[in-house]
């Protein structure tokens, strides 16, 4: 049986500084572009990136900016800018190729005072212009939670897009950070539509990055519930340091294999 390719979170800098080591270690990039880096990709380095992993059978993914971006924003002109920066998104996304494009959903019942109407009003005059996009690049949109304590407004985006090419990205860390309800619930609601997960580990209290199996969170549970709900998802570890990458892989074959 074919091994499951992982894909491994790399900035974009990073590489374009070290294009050959990453080639040469067989990775699957989850090329990570920030605000200033979507701007000074060149045509010409993202063309470069995709044929290079593409001539290896190594699969790219992308993750967006998220810094200041709102797609769903109350305040009309952040999600004016927002919608901007997406529109160089997909710019970037029409040369590299990329089989997801991950980007934040941004509800949070704090900011929002609890109106997830309002979050998806806003959201729906944001997101469907990208969605044609999408299905006309042969990309999957991942909505990534966050602040989410639940994934109810994540189930009503996606069920309100009503695409295949806009799914759902469910991020083990911010689910143990956030989330007051149980693993289970998220896959038994979100399952059908999860393209891709994120994969590493903290404590309940920051964000750390860490390998899985290194923090709290109950990983038993989380690859068995989605196993029972998603199908063939893409896994991406999200460490934080170059000399985590070979324990996170290790750790994630050892579910998944």
């Amino acid at each position: 049986m074919e091994e499951k390719k992982i894909q491994v979170h790399v900035p974009y800098p990073v590489l374009l500084e070290r294009l050959g080591d990453v080639l040469e270690m067989g990775i699957n990039p989850e090329v990570y572009i920030d605000g200033r880096f979507l701007d000074e990709a060149a045509t010409e380095d993202l063309l470069t990136i995709r044929d290079e992993f593409a001539k290896r059978s190594l699969t790219v993914t992308m993750h967006g900016p998220y810094i200041d971006m709102n797609p769903g924003s109350p305040d009309e002109n952040q999600r004016k800018r927002t919608e901007e920066r997406y529109e160089r998104v997909f710019e970037v996304v029409s040369h590299l190729r990329p089989k997801n494009v991950v980007l934040h959903a941004g509800y949070s019942e704090r900011r929002f005072r609890g109106d997830a109407g309002l979050w998806l009003e806003q959201s729906l005059k944001t997101w469907p212009r990208f969605v044609k996009e999408a299905e006309r690049l042969n990309t999957t949109i991942a909505a990534e939670n966050i602040f989410e304590k639940t994934p109810d407004t994540l189930k009503m985006l996606v069920a309100r897009v009503d695409s295949p090419n806009f799914r759902v990205c469910i991020d083990s860390g911010h689910l143990k950070i956030f989330s007051k309800v149980k693993i289970e619930e998220w896959f038994r609601e979100l399952g059908p539509f999860v393209a891709e997960v994120h994969l590493h580990d903290n404590f309940g209290k920051n964000d750390d990055h860490l390998p899985v199996g290194e923090g709290s969170i109950d990983f038993e549970s989380f690859f068995r519930h989605l196993k029972a709900y998603s199908k063939d998802p893409v896994y991406t570890i999200e460490p934080h340091g170059e000399g985590m990458i070979e324990r996170s892989l290790r750790a994630v074959r050892k579910f998944i294999d």
